[in-house]
């Protein structure tokens, strides 16, 4: 069952989910919570062969939109982050979701999984891969509402956790 913005707000006054830093409640939408761009942008350096499966140093460059804004070309591809962090218990499913508004642009916010998996022990920001698959440039900013998460509540606790693996990145988005 998904969470309504009632179930929401009651879980967050007590704790049961977290958001961080604090953010304004007309970002608790009816069903889910308005993330925002965190200020890097990483953009894979090209020419890099990459193994699937892991393993690989992946190189990007890091670009900070705190100060200027970044330019997302048609079809180009870079990796960022939301600005929030999230926590949820157990027994609360964390789901990545894009909006409406900026998908019209053109712009995606996840290639693939939107399930948030490692959100059970200490509030972790979202990683997003984000694609320009419209036909004009996008300005990304820092703190732009890109993003929403909605919650759901599992039949049962989780009790097996994922392994995470950011093939190389992961550390540096957590810093944004």
């Amino acid at each position: 069952m998904f969470l309504s913005h009632q179930t929401i707000t009651k879980y967050l006054d007590e704790g049961l989910i977290t958001v961080q830093p604090e953010f304004e409640m007309k970002d608790i939408r009816p069903a889910g919570i308005r993330l925002h761009l965190g200020k890097g942008i990483f953009i894979p350096e090209s020419g890099q062969t990459v193994e699937l499966g892991g393993g690989s140093e992946l190189q990007y460059k890091e670009i900070d939109i705190s100060e200027e804004p970044f330019i997302l070309a048609p079809n180009e591809f870079v990796l960022g982050a939301t600005y929030e962090s999230i926590k949820t218990p157990p027994n609360i499913l964390a789901i990545l979701d894009g909006r409406s508004t900026v998908a019209r642009l053109g712009l995606t916010v996840h290639a693939t999984a939107s399930i948030c998996d490692g959100t059970l022990e200490s509030p972790q920001v979202i990683v997003l891969e984000i694609k320009n698959i419209g036909n004009f440039n996008l300005k990304l900013k820092f703190k732009d509402p890109i993003a929403m998460m909605v919650f759901a509540e599992l039949n049962a606790p989780v009790t097996q956790y994922a392994q995470t693996q950011y093939l190389g990145w992961g550390d540096k988005l957590s810093e944004t």
